[in-house]
């Protein structure tokens, strides 16, 4: 009666595996499924095993996905959520960036329709609106300055001659000497400094008229006057104060470059101020000198800076009338 007994338990037991194996198991808790099931990717699942384990869920609200998703990162949001709540908010409007938009050198980002909407300030390149900048101004010739800018904004004679003073010792410690006492300055608006210069261009911010009076075929005086543009940030002011008194220091020493050269050696005046005075506003400004097309004020620049890099301001000085 005992072998009979094992040997019933066995039959049972064989019998339970084959009903078994004829029903699929959960992929998720591999228990066998009885009844309804679901189908998933090829896998088999509990219909509570699916919905409470398996099932996608939204990262941001926690609630099941059902039908379609946006996806980040590996995240599954619900379209709604992912607009509302995962996609970066427009810095002018406050709107979801969905589609083109830009992201200026301030970190600032916004639609594309809005570059074509607002003005962008002539000394940063922000666009001028109240979340931006504060507002802004727009000034009689027609340029634009934000609120941003105005702040430092030299509109006056009383950042001259501290600027003046700056400048000279800044030059004066790179070897730069023999510049003139007193070299007049004139604050003037973009108009005006078209009229003084034939050559003017967009990327000019300052001009220096020299003058020449000869007696019998011998010099016997030389002065410059240097006109720059109203309005312009300090640190901007006096990088081109700097240029401009690059070129008197050129016209000191009867030295007559090409265009290229010229323009480029006066602006390492300008990068010199630049790189004295760490910020934001200076790296943007030496950032848009080193991608400028202008084949003087960029390229031109560039060829200097990098001569000058290699070998240095003592070099520089004493050869170039044989830069080519």
């Amino acid at each position: 009666m005992q072998r009979l007994f094992i040997s019933t338990i066995l039959f049972l037991t064989l019998l339970t595996g084959i009903i078994l194996a004829g029903q699929p198991r959960c992929s998720y808790c591999n228990k066998p499924i009885k009844g309804n099931y679901l189908n998933v990717d090829g896998k088999a699942y509990h219909e509570a095993c699916y919905r409470d384990h398996v099932q996608p869920r939204c990262a941001y609200c926690d609630k099941v996905i059902d039908g379609k998703y946006a996806q980040q990162d590996k995240n599954m949001y619900h379209p709604q959520c992912y607009t509302d709540h995962i996609l970066p908010k427009c810095d002018i409007c406050g709107q979801p960036l969905q589609g083109a938009y830009y992201t200026d050198f301030w970190g600032n980002s916004f639609h594309a329709s809005h570059s074509s909407e607002l003005p962008e300030c002539n000394s940063c390149g922000r666009l001028i609106c109240e979340s931006l900048t504060g507002g802004g101004y727009t000034l009689d010739d027609g340029r634009h300055l934000c609120r941003i800018c105005n702040e430092t904004a030299v509109t006056d004679d009383f950042l001259l001659e501290a600027s003046r003073s700056y400048v000279r010792r800044l030059l004066v410690s790179q070897g730069i000497n023999n510049l003139p006492d007193e070299i007049p300055i004139t604050l003037v608006d973009r108009d005006e400094l078209k009229r003084l210069s034939i050559y003017y261009s967009e990327a000019m911010h300052g001009f220096t008229d020299h003058n020449i009076q000869t007696q019998n075929g011998r010099v016997i005086s030389k002065d410059s006057h240097i006109y720059i543009l109203s309005h312009l940030p300090l640190i901007m002011f006096r990088a081109v104060l700097a240029h401009e008194m690059m070129h008197v220091y050129l016209f000191e020493r009867n030295l007559d470059l090409r265009s290229d050269i010229r323009e480029g050696f006066c602006n390492l005046g300008s990068e010199l101020v630049y790189q004295d005075n760490p910020s934001e506003y200076a790296e943007f400004r030496l950032l848009n000198m080193s991608k400028s097309q202008d084949p003087d004020y960029g390229v031109g620049y560039r060829k200097m800076s990098r001569l000058l890099e290699r070998r240095g301001w003592r070099y520089l000085l004493e050869s170039l009338d044989e830069i080519d």
